[in-house]
């Protein structure tokens, strides 16, 4: 929803999807928020990773074994593969039928010449919008270089839960998350695609990068790289962060109304910097403090 791709494409995949980052002093970062009668803890996801990239361990291990309840971005557990894949396919396909080539107009050939120089087939991606495209093309380039979704952090925590019986909960549904992809401009979705196909053959020395920020937990780097990522596109971060921020702050309100303690799972670049979660959950009075 990243990182040797583009400042565009990093920005939109580690915001939305695909590679999130966090920090803390020992390892991924984890902050604990203070409520009337309960608490909920804050947790930074990468969502693709090499085998082995994520365990439960450490602050993180006493946070869940606190935890009554686990809380991600999306909670896939009530809805059947089958209507991922719908969902996923009504957001993927031009509703008026247009393929690929059709919505990238002046800037097909572009497409074209770039994917045959990264030895990319962009045939099977006709029937798709240039940002599922792009998108499809990162991950896939990342699976190549043993990054994949099934060792990302998300599918950890999911099996732990399943294993450990946690109650769960999400904060958005699978189709308003596509929805941000699939809402954005044209241009920018043109620029998504020809960006991962620039730098698709680059992404494990991007990756790597992230990748040690967030095990070294280093915020304030995560903090400038969300800064920079950004810079180029107004308005984009308001759209894929800050905007998402603000609507889960009332969302955890209500969760720190009593109850369960709670651990939320989201893309780590929601917890960093003056209008991360944190941030907005301490100036609404609550006390915030790293574990």
């Amino acid at each position: 929803m990243t990182e040797a791709w583009n400042r565009t494409w990093r920005a939109l995949a580690l915001a939305v999807l695909a590679l999130a980052a966090a920090a803390a002093e020992a390892g991924p970062a984890l902050w604990e928020v203070e409520g009337r009668g309960n608490r909920v803890f804050l947790f930074g996801s990468v969502h693709v990773l090499p085998p082995g990239g994520f365990s439960i361990e450490g602050a993180l291990a006493d946070a869940w074994a606190e935890a009554g309840t686990v809380c991600l971005e999306v909670d896939t557990s009530q809805v059947p593969e089958s209507e991922i894949a719908a969902l996923t396919l009504a957001r993927a396909i031009d509703p008026e039928g247009r393929s690929l080539f059709d919505l990238l107009g002046a800037d097909a050939d572009r497409a074209r010449a770039m994917a045959a120089a990264a030895g990319i087939e962009l045939a099977p991606f006709a029937p798709f919008e240039p940002w599922f495209a792009g998108l499809t093309i990162a991950l896939v380039a990342l699976q190549q270089h043993g990054y994949d979704v099934e060792h990302g952090v998300e599918k950890v925590i999911e099996q732990a839960m399943e294993r450990d019986g946690k109650k769960r909960c999400g904060l958005e549904t699978i189709d308003q998350q596509l929805g941000f992809l699939d809402g954005l401009e044209p241009d920018l979705q043109h620029e998504i695609l020809l960006q991962t196909l620039a730098e698709a053959g680059d992404v494990e020395a991007e990756m790597q990068a992230m990748l040690s920020a967030w095990q070294q937990g280093d915020t304030d780097a995560l903090a400038r790289q969300l800064e920079e990522d950004f810079r180029d596109y107004p308005g984009l971060d308001e759209r894929l962060i800050y905007e998402r921020n603000a609507r889960w702050a009332e969302q955890l309100e209500a969760m720190l109304d009593g109850g369960d303690d709670v651990l939320l799972v989201v893309g780590a670049l929601h917890l960093v910097g003056p209008r991360g979660l944190p941030a907005l959950l301490g100036q609404r009075g609550y006390e915030v403090r790293r574990r």
